[in-house]
């Protein structure tokens, strides 16, 4: 059985060399803390050191860690985003219609991934600026892959959080929908959490080419786990990684 998805940044010599994967709702929940049973299932079927990845205690957040080694993050830390330059390190996530957003600066040698739900959306923000902190990074080399999340056919939003995306992340990434209008619904906005980050993305400096975007619905496709389809007491949340091969 395949156990995950993987994606390749374009346009970049060291995509043969970096590995973006998510896990599939079919090996079960990837929860740190709870599922460690599930995780180390993958982490062998990937050659995956157990011990090499770092893991936190996710609150749907815009906040980012720095790891230079596996030891601080064994207690699991609250944030929302890993970021290194060892690659000796596998940063992780945990995903369930909220986007994994893969991180590579071939020029600065570092990369990680981030978690960004609704709430956390800007995250991509704060990973930028902590890396021209911490190593100088520019944005215009860094390369994002967005990952497998709910879109905007699946994701519907009511007028409040449709007007704080509008202002917030530009007027691309929400559309009304006729149809649920009419019929007095009160999510009546489809938003797209993808061109929010997208727009973001552009805003922070990045290169249009250097925004690569996976396409997937974790709504529509039943092999991901999703919030939305399976429900909030039940959900599969997956495992999303990053690793040097």
């Amino acid at each position: 059985m395949t156990g995950a998805h993987t994606f390749a940044f374009p346009a970049t010599e060291l995509a043969s060399l970096i590995e973006c994967g998510i896990s599939l709702a079919a090996w079960g929940p990837m929860s740190p803390v709870k599922d460690g049973e599930n995780r180390a299932r993958l982490f062998r079927s990937r050659g995956i050191a157990p011990d090499s990845a770092v893991a936190l205690s996710q609150i749907h957040s815009r906040i980012v860690r720095v790891a230079e080694s596996a030891a601080p993050f064994s207690d699991y830390p609250e944030g929302d985003g890993v970021i290194t330059a060892n690659d000796s390190l596998v940063p992780t996530v945990t995903v369930a219609d909220c986007m994994p957003i893969w991180l590579l600066d071939p020029v600065g040698r570092w990369f990680g991934v981030l978690h960004s739900g609704w709430r956390g959306t800007g995250i991509l923000r704060t990973a930028v600026e902590l890396a021209a902190d911490e190593w100088g990074a520019k944005p215009e080399n860094l390369r994002v892959i967005l990952g497998p999340h709910i879109r905007s056919c699946c994701y519907t939003v009511d007028s409040e959080r449709a007007d704080y995306f509008r202002r917030a992340f530009g007027e691309s990434c929400v559309a009304l929908d006729p149809e649920r209008e009419a019929a007095g619904d009160r999510w009546p906005w489809r938003l797209s959490l993808a061109e929010a980050n997208r727009n973001l993305a552009l805003s922070l400096g990045l290169l249009p080419g250097h925004v690569h975007d996976s396409g997937e619905c974790t709504a529509c496709n039943p092999l991901y786990g999703s919030n939305r389809r399976e429900g909030a007491e039940t959900f599969t949340r997956m495992l999303a990684w990053i690793r040097w091969r």
